[in-house]
């Protein structure tokens, strides 16, 4: 087993020729200045040969404090953009904590971290997951997670977490040291498809990238080969003008040079390009997105923003039309497409004269067979076939004048009902007229006698002469009642109302006399209220509503 000196060692790695296929980091933290080994972490050194023979630059380092795995991850990051890599190995033995969706990857200088210093204990996952991210499609980072030795402290847990964000295009797999080796020496050999080389080891987790197909060396793949192809994938990646020239001077034997030449003549006449030329205001956007709409081609807006929808709605048109569906108008198309528009709306326009006269004709016949008789089953016909139609407002006027005269009739036999009930005052006739009039305008007053003429007989009790002596809780009644400073129309009400249901208050003159005190007494009494014989402000606006009431009938 060999260890190379972190900074030597990455700088050999990043100096290799740009015909290796990749690049690979490689830690494994087995050693621990103060936490118990990681026993077997260092094995994955054994990942030298394999991944070297494929044509990476190969770094491994073993046993590292925090501070120097930032520092080799720090140093992998910058060759790879200076190198231009393909491909890119990050791989990790040792211990990891987390919290939340954070994970930290120990260094071998970490003792017993909490929450507030796990950052200087450890690298962060997701800055190596991020660092990866640099090449999309070409990145794995491989995690043989030890666990932590011990309790971890409040608000750590052992371990990766259940879910991690993966960068796009990067492929996390993790798991036990002995598979992820399996697993990376099935990578470096060409044809090898990452989901079946993870699938092989039963305690892997795969996360992230997971191309069903796609291999990450492809078939045939050689070394020697792999700065050209790189150039040209990356060009292809950026497929700017840019990216073509540079693989050109980069490569001016390579063998893509006839497509980067190509790519560069499609380029310079782009749909892209020809549109911009158009110089297309605001507002002339929002025409053609009309005129798109019109035709029957959502641009999912009218905002003079050519967005996702316009572009996808311009291309349909395109296709329709056999134009080469790039999703960029050209100046004869915004011709024809607004001369189409045009025709269109005409079209429109005609067809929906010939539907509204067709509607009012339909209309005017069915009216002629239903509503116009003037009965409310054939108004109400009319109504749910045409509710908005020629003779809506007629037939809503005339079934409401229909309802106004049977509410009318009904309110009648109702007082007729009442008017009975009250000539034989008997409780018969009051249940009478409820159970015939349940929700009439005199049912609470029939439910109030018939209690009245229910109740059990009080035995008279002679009044005094004068008044009962003092007594605060009378007093204080009385005190309020003064307080309401009652106008006389107001008594008189009162005195009529007691007097409508059943209590003999005297002569309703709006003057509050033994007889009305009594009455009040007894109302309160029959109602669960403190019977004081003095009104409050409550039992006034009870009495005064039910009042109102009885003068409306």
């Amino acid at each position: 087993m060999r260890k190379i000196g972190l900074a030597l060692g990455l700088l050999l790695a990043f100096s290799v020729q740009a015909a290796a296929s990749g690049t690979a980091l490689i830690i494994t933290n087995e050693g621990h200045t103060h936490l118990r080994d990681a026993r077997g972490a260092q094995a994955l050194l054994r990942l030298d040969g394999p991944l070297s023979g494929a044509g990476f630059a190969v770094d491994m380092a073993t046993d590292l404090a925090a501070p120097t795995m930032r520092a080799a991850l720090s140093a992998l990051a910058e060759g790879i953009e200076r190198q231009r890599h393909q491909r890119v190995i990050v791989v990790f033995a040792g211990y990891v904590l987390h919290s939340g969706g954070s994970a930290w990857l120990l260094g071998s200088d970490a003792r017993a971290p909490d929450l507030a210093t796990v950052d200087d204990a450890g690298l962060r996952l997701e800055t190596a997951l991020a660092v990866a991210g640099r090449l999309q499609g070409g990145a794995v980072v491989a995690i043989a997670d030890y666990g932590y030795p011990g309790r971890p402290a409040a608000g750590l847990a052992q371990g990766l977490p259940d879910r991690i964000e993966v960068p796009q295009g990067v492929t996390l797999v993790s798991g036990p040291a002995d598979q992820i080796e399996a697993f990376l020496r099935a990578a470096a050999r060409p044809g090898t498809n990452l989901r079946a080389a993870a699938a092989r080891g039963r305690a892997l987790r795969l996360q992230g990238f997971d191309p069903p197909y796609l291999t990450f060396l492809p078939e045939g793949h050689e070394p020697a080969l792999e700065g050209d192809n790189r150039a040209w994938a990356q060009a292809q990646a950026a497929d700017t003008e840019d990216a073509y020239r540079r693989y050109l001077a980069d490569f001016p034997d390579g063998a893509h040079v006839a497509a980067a030449r190509e790519a560069l003549t499609r380029l310079e006449m782009t749909p892209e390009r020809v549109e911009e030329a158009l110089v297309l205001s605001r507002d002339e956007r929002r025409a053609i997105q009309r005129e798109l709409t019109l035709l029957g081609f959502d641009p999912r807006g009218i905002d003079g923003i050519f967005g996702p929808g316009s572009r996808a709605a311009i291309t349909a048109w395109q296709r329709a039309n056999a134009h080469d569906p790039t999703g960029f108008m050209t100046r004869d198309q915004v011709f024809q497409l607004s001369a189409q528009a045009a025709r269109r709306a005409a079209e429109l326009e005609a067809e929906a004269r010939e539907r509204q006269a067709e509607q009012e004709r339909r209309d005017r016949a069915f009216w002629r067979e239903t509503g116009a008789a003037g009965d409310e089953a054939g108004l109400r016909l009319y109504l749910e076939r045409f509710p908005e139609g020629l003779f809506a407002s007629v037939a809503r006027q005339r079934l409401q004048e229909i309802e106004e005269e049977r509410a009318r009739a009904e309110a009648l036999r109702d007082r007729a009902a009442w008017d009975a009930a009250r000539a034989l005052d008997t409780v018969e006739a009051y249940r009478r007229y409820l159970q015939d009039h349940p929700q009439g305008a005199f049912a609470d007053q029939a439910a109030v006698r018939i209690d009245a003429l229910t109740a059990p007989e009080r035995p008279e009790v002679a009044q005094p002469e004068t008044l009962p002596a003092p007594d605060p809780e009378i007093d204080a009644a009385r005190a309020a009642e003064e307080a309401l400073m009652l106008p006389r129309f107001t008594r008189v009400m009162v005195q009529q109302r007691l007097a409508q249901l059943g209590y003999d208050p005297g002569p309703a003159d709006g003057s509050f006399d033994r007889q009305t005190r009594q009455a009040i007494r007894q109302y309160q009494r029959d109602n669960g209220l403190p019977d004081t014989g003095y009104l409050t402000q409550s039992l006034v606006v009870r009495l005064m509503a039910e009042g109102v009431l009885r003068l409306l009938d």
